[in-house]
């Protein structure tokens, strides 16, 4: 049986960290990402873990009402709420612990926000508290590896141990041809497109949709008569992959539907192995007949959202336990593994000490039925001006390797060393007085 864990003390604090060149999704753009960081004492451990902000990606709405700054401070405003009402408290399982605090935070979140927020906008602010939670948990049960933290119920979701993960790079809006061509280069099997693109908020609704979906065929044609040229002993057709996202841009299904004719008449459909977030949350369009896999991001809050979607006949979901806490992502992959559907760890522009956490989860989910082995999205190098700076915080002797030839290698140390993102890190330096 678990210790109890008496929550001592509770610090907030967070840094700003640019990015090299404005970040489109959404029809939007980003130029920097809050890290906030969390340092939660127990009465015999401390552990202080970052989060990475993205209002953007977790509410575009709160996004487009307020500034990029305003709506990252209501973000923190959120995650010391939660510490305010950890601190003092006596905890057994961190999941128990974050699904606990979700009403109470939403209904607070809503208060801060002005008006109604997705539950992803509310997650999002945990994940640092949620990784804080569980080093705290590790360390107070004398557990010294990842696979002693997961959970029973999420054990035979997470039973696998790849040897190499495919690196799934992300090519936002405004990646080149030619930085395109040097990812491929380097052994790239699958490709992470943003597609979805606004054309300008001059428009009508129907103009913008419409041209965005004239750019998406355009930008897909782009890709492919590059990628084309290519080919990889990662995928089980030998050819580079396609994982189209559009969060949640398209607004109807026949749109959607003239995309992926567009797709097949260029040759590219067959290589599209999942197409991401098509329709906004509240679409409850079904799915399941498009004939191509079609996975969740942003509409799967928890294991009701989950079965929901799996209902509307998606058949995989992108597991983010960097944006919606691990607690979360366990319930998850549960869920997905008893469907029968699939599952990847995909990012958010997540510091190097976060790539680690998720690397940890990539490396035990089943591999995607078009490839040949794990994969797991990581952006960050690509976007952030200070990413070597960012990797000196990272425990010592835990490194942040870059991919070689498209992979990450995980040997005999990746999982036997998986306890040192239980050992203090660089960011405790943030709360040294």
């Amino acid at each position: 049986m678990s210790v109890k864990i008496r929550i001592k003390s509770c610090e907030l604090n967070f840094v700003r960290e640019k990015l090299v060149a404005p970040f489109g999704f959404k029809g939007r753009y980003l130029n920097e990402l809050w890290q906030t960081v969390v340092r939660i004492g127990s009465q015999n451990f401390y552990a202080a873990c970052p989060a990475v902000e993205s209002v953007l990606w977790s509410d575009a709405a709160v996004f487009a009402e307020n500034s990029p700054a305003a709506s990252s401070a209501m973000m923190m405003m959120v995650t010391n709420r939660a510490l305010k009402m950890l601190e003092g408290t006596e905890i057994t399982s961190p999941d128990k612990t974050i699904t606990e605090l979700l009403p109470e935070l939403c209904k607070y979140a809503e208060s801060v926000c002005s008006r109604k927020v997705a539950e992803t906008f509310v997650l999002n602010s945990l994940v640092g508290i949620d990784y804080a939670l569980w080093s705290l948990y590790a360390k107070e049960n004398s557990i010294t590896s990842f696979d002693g933290i997961i959970p029973d119920y999420c054990k035979a979701a997470l039973s696998a141990h790849h040897k190499k993960l495919a690196h799934i790079p992300l090519i936002s809006y405004t990646v080149t041809r030619e930085q395109l061509k040097a990812l491929l280069d380097r052994g790239t099997a699958i490709l992470k497109i943003k597609i979805g693109k606004s054309m300008g908020d001059s428009l009508s609704k129907e103009e913008d949709m419409r041209s965005m979906l004239e750019w998406d065929k355009a930008r897909l044609s782009e890709i492919h008569s590059l990628a084309k040229e290519y080919s990889t002993d990662l995928t089980k057709s030998g050819n580079i992959l396609y994982y189209l996202d559009a969060n949640g841009r398209y607004d109807t299904k026949e749109r959607l539907c003239s995309l992926l004719e567009h797709a097949l008449k260029i040759g590219a459909l067959d290589r599209i192995a999942l197409l991401e977030e098509p329709f906004a949350e509240d679409n409850k369009v079904y799915v399941g007949d498009l004939n191509i896999t079609v996975n969740a991001d942003e509409s799967a809050h928890s294991l009701a959202d989950v079965k929901e979607r799996i209902h509307l006949g998606y058949n995989a979901v992108a597991l983010k336990p960097i944006a919606k806490t691990m607690s979360v992502s366990f319930r998850m992959a549960e869920a997905i593994h008893e469907s029968g559907g699939q599952c990847l760890c995909a990012d958010l522009t997540v510091n190097p000490l976060l790539v680690e956490w998720n690397k940890q989860f990539a490396a035990r989910t089943a591999v995607l039925s078009d490839m040949k082995t794990g994969c797991l999205e990581v952006n960050g190098h690509q976007n952030y001006i200070n990413w070597e700076s960012m990797k000196s915080l990272l425990p010592e002797g835990l490194s942040c390797p870059p991919e070689e030839n498209g992979v990450f290698t995980l040997n005999d140390d990746f999982y036997s060393n998986s306890g040192l993102l239980f050992e203090k890190n660089g960011y405790d330096n943030i709360f040294i007085k």
